[in-house]
């Protein structure tokens, strides 16, 4: 784009390195003004680098050893060698001090760094993918990010350090609370939150008329006017004029009736005057935008702070009227939802206290107390109690609803650092009540029955279930990791495959095997005689087209005696079962992987199918089954060997029950299925030799496991303008025929993924290329039922494996404290209750939760400390003031506000 070269100074550069190998001591001024990245020139940036690295293991900085350093990563060459190293001290005089340099150095790095973002902005600009406010954030981001880049803060002598330190603790002492955070103005509140935190998110939720405009505008006050602080306040639902209004009646303890009609005493006047001059000294700013967005809100806050030299508290009237970011939300409550997590990143971004107004449902209203709950605001997804959680230690899979109450278990979660499967422990399993759930199915049949807000490891991160879109691939696990122990003999596990598939197992009938192979009838014969010794006699019956193998007991039958077999299969919970119904024993799953193999192994022998047909491809491998639920645990075994196989209904037409089809195709299926699994019995045998040697010579053609085509514009792209390599280059690097950026429009193969790492030398890359994920699509997310859900909360990574499925833990609210306002009197007034207002810090991320009362002057519409037998407690928490001339309660229709505060 620039035909002049960016700005540098080659002279500056090679001055700063020059001066650190004739003096190792000015590598410390060096480090601490400038970065690698500061260097214009490759090979400066890769010397630099060197001489960090010797720096810090205390070697000498000189020609030889940073050429030596440099060979080690491969790099002296691409710096021109020793020799050239040595030619930056040509000519150079000896410095005391490369200051003077090296800001030259930081200052055209810094222009370069802004052509960047400028160029960046005009290519977003000109491909119009997002809208022009959003494109414009993130340009007064990057802008904003390279101000605050340039401010670093070196020494500073040790007196101005000690006069702030003296008087922040001068400060400190004029209160009796300890405070570390500013101030509400509530003593009891201020005690249990330590003061509003900086980067905290504050939902105070309530119902209409309880007063959130009121606590909102009260805290303001206080924080303003009490702590000198900077506060901003958006109001979606007051005129600036009406707020102003509200702010003096509360000040001046004016009756707001009376102050909009204009009947005030002379005393109320002077009152009201004083207050004005208060608030006038306050630094207290309003907008009134409707239908603001954070974006929006973002660039007013950020001009605020910066007109303003800092901003202490953000305050939004209220949530539900802000207008989302996006336009592809589908509806208003994930609108909401959105909007809590982007006020969060906006209170991190600017490190300020935000407190966000929320106005609750009707859903209070229906409990006999109407007090509101965490749960009327949690955003917590959930599993419907059937889903099958696989636990890593043993591997087995336990239903999400028999978790309950149990902690310290140890499940499979993505890392998603490494992108790969570690352990990860579970510290809470809870059920979170009856709800509405929706069935989400992706194209290899894996399915889940989730709540609409459950999260799913979408490609750019972490997505709700009513987010997701058709045809958009979500994580699921390429394989599992076994750690389990054998606790099944491979007789027992043969014998239990060929039952399960080809067995009858009904009460009040023999034990029975049927197959149209005599080998397979011997064999089975053989097992159950090797399982259950003397105590069954195997008789092998020839019919026209079949053998039945009978089980005969050799027990005495009386009453509660049964045949060995039936013992066996009633303790594996599968007895009695029709075709329909059977499954897969929990106790398979727990066994190691080449135990797994084994039970499929015989399993595919009975309603398996192993061949090549002439004239059609691929070959075809999969199991049948009438049973749905057996053949969703095939697919899950098959995953422990590590197989992603398809699962598909296969409807008969009239002909009987659907029959459920487990598939493999593919070169990169099949191979492992050759070797891990196999066959058994002739028939398969000659099978499973066809295949593999159709196989054998083809070149695997991967169009499933793969990452979707998002991927190059979220992650090779910028890597790419990171590296400044080209497209025409980097397509010519991987041998890749060039085709523009249509390629940016194919989904990848995980060996392609990899050698775009390579050249492009991107770590994220490399890991998602060898990743434990398989990105499949959603094909369908269709309304299920309402039934009870359950939950997780897990240690550190926040996920796991549940119906062989990434699933979120327990999403809690973003805010980081919840508070809501409950006043008894609006449902049920008393003398007793009146004026009265609890505050419910229901959360809290770091300190404890309760309640805290308050008294509400619905006169003035302003929140008091409560008093007690005649006192108030000091909204600083010093002493109580004495009110004993007052003996109404604060907010009764008695009340009369000290003379003393005016």
């Amino acid at each position: 784009m620039f035909e002049r070269p960016l700005p540098h100074s080659a002279d500056s550069e090679r001055a700063i390195l020059g001066a650190i190998i004739l003096d190792n001591g000015l590598i410390n001024q060096a480090i601490e003004l400038l970065k690698p990245e500061d260097f214009y020139l490759r090979a400066h940036t890769l010397i630099f680098r060197a001489m960090i690295s010797l720096s810090e293991r205390g070697g000498e900085i000189n020609p030889i050893l940073l050429g030596e350093e440099l060979r080690r990563d491969g790099a002296v060459e691409q710096v021109g060698g020793i020799a050239f190293i040595s030619e930056l001290t040509y000519g150079l005089p000896h410095f005391s001090n490369i200051t003077h340099y090296a800001k030259v150095v930081r200052g055209k790095a810094l222009l370069r760094q802004l052509i960047k973002v400028c160029n960046k902005v005009t290519s977003e600009a000109l491909e119009e993918e997002d809208d022009p406010e959003v494109i414009l954030d993130h340009a007064e981001q990057e802008i904003f990010a390279l101000a605050d880049e340039r401010t670093r803060q070196g020494f500073e002598h040790i007196k101005p350090i000690a006069d702030k330190v003296l008087e922040k603790v001068q400060e400190m002492a004029g209160r009796s609370a300890m405070l570390t955070g500013l101030t509400t103005g509530f003593s009891e509140l201020d005690t249990m939150t330590s003061g509003l935190q900086r980067s905290d998110l504050i939902i105070v939720a309530a119902r209409p008329s309880m007063g959130k405009t009121s606590l909102c505008l009260t805290l303001a006050q206080n924080a303003a006017i009490q702590a000198g602080a900077v506060v901003g306040v958006f109001s979606l639902e007051m005129s600036t004029e009406s707020l102003v209004m509200r702010m003096l009646c509360s000040e001046a303890r004016v009756d707001a009736h009376r102050f909009r009609s204009g009947f005030l005493a002379r005393e109320e006047w002077a009152r009201l005057a004083g207050s004005l001059g208060t608030l006038a000294d306050a630094k207290i700013f309003i907008d009134d935008t409707p239908g603001i967005t954070v974006l929006e809100m973002r660039a007013k806050a950020r001009r605020l702070a910066a007109e303003q030299k800092g901003l202490d508290l953000l305050i939004v009237d209220y949530m539900q009227l802000m207008s989302g970011s996006s336009r592809r939300v589908e509806s208003r409550q994930q609108e909401v939802s959105q909007i809590s997590r982007e006020l969060k990143g906006l209170a991190k971004e600017l490190n300020v206290p935000l407190i966000a107004l929320s106005q609750l449902s009707r859903a209070t209203e229906s409990r006999s107390d109407h007090k509101p709950q965490l749960s009327d605001l949690r955003e917590s997804g959930c599993l419907a109690g059937e889903s099958l959680v696989t636990l890593a230690d043993g591997n087995a899979r336990i239903p999400i609803r028999n978790l309950v109450g149990r902690q310290g278990l140890a499940v499979w979660a993505l890392n998603e650092e490494t992108m790969k499967i570690e352990r990860a422990v579970v510290s809470r399993a809870f059920a979170t009540g009856v709800k509405p759930v929706y069935h989400l199915r992706t194209r290899l049949g894996r399915s889940i029955r989730a709540t609409a807000n459950h999260k799913f490891r979408a490609f750019d991160g972490w997505k709700r279930l009513d987010e997701l879109n058709i045809g958009e691939r979500i994580a699921l696990p390429r394989t599992l990791p076994n750690i389990s122990s054998r606790t099944m003999t491979d007789a027992e596990l043969a014998l239990l495959g060929h039952l399960i598939g080809d067995g009858c197992t009904l009460p009040r009938h023999v034990i029975q095997y049927t197959t149209r192979e005599r080998d397979l009838a011997e064999t089975v014969a053989s097992l159950a005689v090797e399982v259950f010794g003397d105590e069954v006699r195997p008789r092998i019956n020839q019919g026209r087209q079949w053998f039945q193998v009978y089980l005969t007991s050799t027990r005495r039958h009386t009453h509660g005696v049964h045949s060995a077999v039936t013992d066996w299969l009633s303790g594996l919970g599968i007895f009695g079962l029709r075709s329909y119904e059977k499954f897969v024993p929990d106790k398979v799953f727990e066994q190691p992987q080449e135990a797994i193999a084994l039970f499929l192994r015989h399993l595919w022998a009975t309603d398996g199918c192993i061949r090549v047909k002439p004239g059609f491809y691929p070959p075809a491998v999969y199991y049948a089954s009438r049973s749905e639920r057996l053949a969703q645990g095939v697919q899950s075994l098959l995953l422990r060997v590590g197989i992603n196989a398809w699962l598909r209904r296969r409807p008969q037409h009239g002909k009987g029950r659907d029959q459920f089809h487990v598939s493999l195709s593919g070169k990169a299926d099949l191979e492992p299925f050759i070797k891990l699994v196999g066959a058994v019995g002739r028939y398969k045998n000659s099978g499973l030799l066809e295949v593999a040697s159709y196989i054998e010579n083809r070149v695997a053609n991967t169009n499933r496991d793969i990452i979707p085509s998002v991927f190059w514009r979220q992650c090779v792209v910028p890597a790419m303008q990171e590296s400044g390599i080209t497209t025409r280059q980097m397509m010519a690097d991987i041998h890749t025929r060039y085709c523009g950026t249509r390629l940016y429009n194919q989904n990848v193969s995980r060996a392609r993924a990899g050698r775009v790492a390579q050249v492009i030398h991107s770590e994220q890359l490399l890991k998602l290329s060898q990743s434990d994920v398989y990105w499949d699509e959603v094909v369908a997310v269709e309304s299920s039922d309402i039934t009870e859900v359950y939950d997780l909360t897990i240690e550190k990574y926040h996920n796991f494996i549940a119906e062989d499925i990434y699933v979120h833990n327990s999403i809690e609210q973003d805010a980081d404290v919840v508070a809501f306002i409950f006043r008894e009197e609006q449902y049920n007034r008393t003398d007793e209750n009146e004026g009265k207002a609890e505050i419910i810090v229901a959360k809290q991320r770091n300190g404890p939760t309760g309640m805290v009362e308050l008294a509400f002057l619905k006169q003035f519409t302003r929140f008091e400390n409560m008093w007690r037998d005649g006192h108030q407690t000091s909204p600083g928490g010093g002493e109580p003031s004495s009110t004993s001339n007052h003996q109404f309660p604060p907010g009764s229709k008695n009340y009369l506000p000290p003379a003393t505060d005016f």
